[in-house]
C-alpha cells in the first residue's frame, strides 16, 4: 500500500467517524424551540401591618381561596378584591424606546402601548416616555386616554441613542404616593442604554424607592446584565424576549392582564402586634414574607431578590439560541474528526521513518524479517505529537518565531527543541481554557485561565533564564581569576578553558564544557566563545572574549589581562550592588504602590462583593476598571525607569 493510500485509509477513518458523531448528537439533542413558562406563581408584593392589615399580591388569575398565617396562627381572610376596584390609585407608566438603532421595532411599541391604554380600567393614569435623544415626558398621568393614544400614533424615531436609565428614574420620580402593586413601569426597549446621565444603579434605586413592578418587553434574544437586575429587584416584575415582530405587537394585552392580575386581601389578625412572619396561602401555593407591626413592608424586605440570568458578551448573542447549537454541533464534529484522525495516526506506522527505511536494508529477509516491526511500537505512541511538533515548527517558522523561541529555551538551559516547547505551550493554553469554563466557568473563567495560561509559561521560562543569566554574570569574575592562574601555572588557554571548566559550578562550567566540546570538534574557539556570551545575553562575557581576541592579534601577557579585566568586572558588580542599595527605597515604592490596588481590591472584594462588583458588572465599571490597570501599569513603569541605571 503506498504512502497515499495509506494517508485516505486514516482521512476516511476521520471522516466517518466524525459523521457517526455528528448524526449521533443530532440525534440525540433536544428540539430546539423554547417553550413559554407556565402561569406565575402567586408573587407577595406589600404587607400592610398599620392598621386594618391587609396583602398586595400578584397572580396569573383571580385566587378562588386565600388563607393567611401571622405567626403560625390562622386568620380570618376576607375575598380578594382587584387593585383596581379599590382606593388605591393604580399608576402606570409606558417607557418606549423610539431610538434610531430602534426605528424598524417603533411601529410594534407603539401598538403594544395603544393596546395596553385600550384595556386599562378607566381610572388608571398613565403617562408615556420616551428614551431615544433623551429622555422625554410625552404624557403626563393627568391626560385623557384619548390624548395618550393621539400622541402614541404620532411618535417617530428620534436622532440619538437610548437613554434608558434617565427615563425610568424620572418616571420613578414621577409617581404620586406609590404603591407596591399599584405603581408599574413597562419598557419597550430593542437596545441597551447608550448616552444616560443617570446609572443603571440610580435607576434600580429610584425603581426600590418608589416600589414600581417593572415589566420589559425586549426586541432580542438577551438583555442585559443591567437591564435584568432593574426587572429583579422590582415589585413582581418580570421581562419577555421576543424577536419576531408580528408575536412582539401582540403584548399589550399580556401586560394589561398582567398588572391587572393584582389583589388586595384584608384579613384579621389577632397575632399580627406579636409576630414578624407572614404566609399566604393562594389556591394551594405558599408565599411568605416578614414585616414590621405598624408599619408598611414591600419589595426586599418581603423577600429576596433573584439575580438575573448571566449574560453573553457584546456581539455573541446569537450563540444562546438556533445558531448557537449549531455552532456547538459543527465545533464539536470538528473536535470528532480530530480526535477520530488521532486515534488513527496513533495506531498506524509512518512509513517515512528512518528505521522503515533502512529496514529492508537491515536484515536479508527485509520487511518479511520476524522483528521487523517489533520495535515500532514505541515510536508509533509518539507518532501523533511529532506531527504537531512538525506542523508547530513550520508555523513558527515561517511567523519567524523559532529562533527567538530556541534563543530563550537555550538562555533558560531548557532540554527542548523550539517546535516541542511551543507545541507544550500551546497545550497548556487549551488545558487553562478548559479549566476556566469547568471549574468557574462563564466568560470570566475563560477569559482569567485564559491569560493565565497564555502569560504564565513565557513568565516562567524567562524568569529561569534571567535568574541563570544573573549567576553567570557572577560567577565570571572568579572565572576569568582561575583562568589566569592555569595560564600562569604553564597550560595553553584551550588548556586552561578545560581545567577551569571542571572545577567552576553552572551555569559557568556547563557553558565552557560546550566551548571545549565545540573547539574539540572543529570550531575555532573565539568563535565559540562568542556563541557562548550570545546564548546566555551576557555582556560582560562578551567584552572578556573580545579582550582575548585582541590580545591574540597584538600579543602581550594574557594572564594579566584577563586579571585586569577580573578586576574591572569586580569594580563594576560592586558599584551595581550599591545602586541597588540606594534604590531600594524607591523599589520598594514602587512594588508597594503597583500591588496596593489589587491587595485592596480583594480586601474590599472579601468584605462586600456588592459593593466592588459594580466595577465588573457594570459597563462603567469596566471602563474605570480599565483605565485604572492602564494606569498603575504606567506608573509602574515609570517608577522603574526611575530606578533603573545603567552601569
Amino acid at each position: 500500500m503506498t504512502d497515499r493510500s495509506r494517508r485516505g485509509v486514516r482521512i476516511g477513518a476521520a471522516a466517518l467517524c466524525a459523521a457517526t458523531v455528528l448524526l449521533v448528537t443530532v440525534g440525540a439533542s433536544p428540539a430546539l424551540t423554547q417553550t413559554e413558562e407556565d402561569a406565575r406563581a402567586p408573587e407577595l408584593l406589600l404587607v400592610d401591618a398599620t392598621g386594618d392589615p391587609f396583602v398586595v399580591l400578584r397572580s396569573a388569575s383571580e385566587p378562588a381561596q386565600v388563607t393567611i398565617a401571622t405567626g403560625g396562627v390562622a386568620a380570618a381572610t376576607e375575598s380578594p378584591i382587584a387593585l383596581r376596584d379599590t382606593s388605591i390609585q393604580v399608576q402606570t407608566a409606558i417607557v418606549i424606546d423610539n431610538s434610531v438603532e430602534s426605528s424598524d421595532l417603533l411601529d410594534a411599541f407603539k401598538t403594544i402601548a395603544s393596546d395596553y391604554v385600550n384595556a386599562a380600567p378607566a381610572n388608571e393614569r398613565i403617562e408615556v416616555w420616551t428614551t431615544g435623544g433623551g429622555s422625554r415626558v410625552r404624557v403626563g398621568f393627568d391626560s385623557t386616554d384619548s390624548r395618550t393614544l393621539r400622541v402614541i400614533e404620532s411618535l417617530v424615531p428620534a436622532a440619538g441613542s437610548n437613554n434608558l436609565w434617565d427615563a425610568v428614574r424620572g418616571v420613578s420620580l414621577r409617581f404620586e404616593d406609590p404603591v407596591p402593586g399599584a405603581t408599574n413601569i413597562i419598557v419597550l426597549t430593542g437596545t441597551v442604554d447608550g448616552g444616560s446621565e443617570n446609572s443603571d444603579i440610580l435607576a434600580r434605586g429610584s425603581v426600590l424607592g418608589s416600589g414600581a413592578g417593572v415589566f420589559m418587553v425586549h426586541a432580542g434574544k438577551t438583555i442585559s446584565s443591567a437591564e435584568g437586575q432593574l426587572v429583579s429587584v422590582s415589585a413582581g416584575g418580570s421581562y419577555a424576549l421576543e424577536t419576531d415582530l408580528e408575536k412582539l405587537a401582540a403584548y399589550g394585552p399580556q401586560l394589561s392582564a398582567a398588572i391587572q392580575s393584582t389583589w388586595l386581601v384584608a384579613f384579621d389578625g389577632e397575632a399580627v402586634p406579636s409576630s414578624t412572619s407572614i404566609t399566604v396561602n393562594v389556591d394551594g401555593s405558599v408565599v411568605s414574607g416578614s414585616y414590621v407591626f405598624g408599619s408598611v413592608a414591600a419589595g426586599r424586605a418581603l423577600a429576596p431578590v433573584s439575580l438575573p440570568p448571566p449574560t453573553t458578551l457584546p456581539g455573541l448573542g446569537f450563540l444562546g439560541g438556533q445558531t448557537g447549537r449549531l455552532v456547538g454541533l459543527g465545533f464539536g464534529a470538528l473536535a470528532a474528526a480530530l480526535g477520530a484522525y488521532a486515534a488513527v495516526s496513533l495506531f498506524s506506522n509512518d512509513p517515512s521513518g528512518l528505521d522503515d527505511v533502512l529496514q529492508a536494508y537491515g536484515s536479508p529477509l527485509g520487511e518479511s524479517a520476524p522483528d521487523a516491526g517489533a520495535e515500532k511500537g514505541s515510536f508509533a505512541k509518539n507518532l501523533f505529537l511529532r506531527r504537531a511538533v512538525e506542523l508547530t515548527e513550520g508555523l513558527a517558522e515561517k511567523q519567524g518565531a523559532l529562533d527567538r523561541a530556541e534563543a530563550t529555551l537555550e538562555r533558560a538551559n531548557v532540554p527542548l527543541r523550539a517546535g516541542e516547547a511551543m507545541t507544550a505551550y500551546l497545550g497548556i493554553i487549551f488545558a487553562s481554557l478548559a479549566i476556566g469554563l469547568l471549574f468557574i466557568g462563564g466568560i470570566t473563567g475563560l477569559l482569567a485561565m485564559g491569560l493565565l495560561g497564555v502569560l504564565a509559561p513565557p513568565a516562567v521560562l524567562n524568569f529561569r533564564a534571567s535568574q541563570r543569566k544573573k549567576l553567570f554574570s557572577n560567577q565570571l569574575p572568579d572565572t576569568l581569576f582561575l583562568l589566569s592562574s592555569t595560564l600562569k601555572a604553564g597550560y595553553s588557554f584551550m588548556q586552561g578553558v578545560e581545567a577551569v571548566s571542571h572545577e567552576i559550578e553552572d551555569p559557568m562550567g556547563g557553558e565552557l564544557r560546550r566551548i571545549v566540546t565545540e573547539a574539540q570538534l572543529g570550531r575555532p574557539l573565539e568563535e565559540a566563545m562568542d556563541a557562548s556570551a550570545e546564548r546566555m545575553d551576557s555582556e560582560d562575557f562578551a567584552w572578556a572574549v573580545m579582550a582575548v581576541k585582541i590580545q591574540r592579534e597584538v600579543g602581550g601577557n594574557l594572564s594579566e589581562l584577563l586579571g585586569t579585566v577580573g578586576n574591572t568586572m569586580t569594580a563594576r558588580e560592586r558599584l551595581r550592588r550599591d545602586i541597588a542599595s540606594l534604590t531600594a527605597e524607591g523599589r520598594m515604592s514602587a512594588i508597594l504602590l503597583g500591588a496596593l490596588p489589587v491587595v485592596l481590591g480583594g480586601v474590599m472584594w472579601l468584605m462586600n462583593k456588592e459593593y466592588i462588583g459594580v466595577l465588573f458588572n457594570e459597563t462603567l465599571g469596566n471602563v474605570l476598571l480599565a483605565t485604572s490597570v492602564v494606569a498603575v501599569i504606567i506608573g509602574f513603569v515609570w517608577m522603574k525607569k526611575m530606578i533603573d541605571i545603567e552601569i
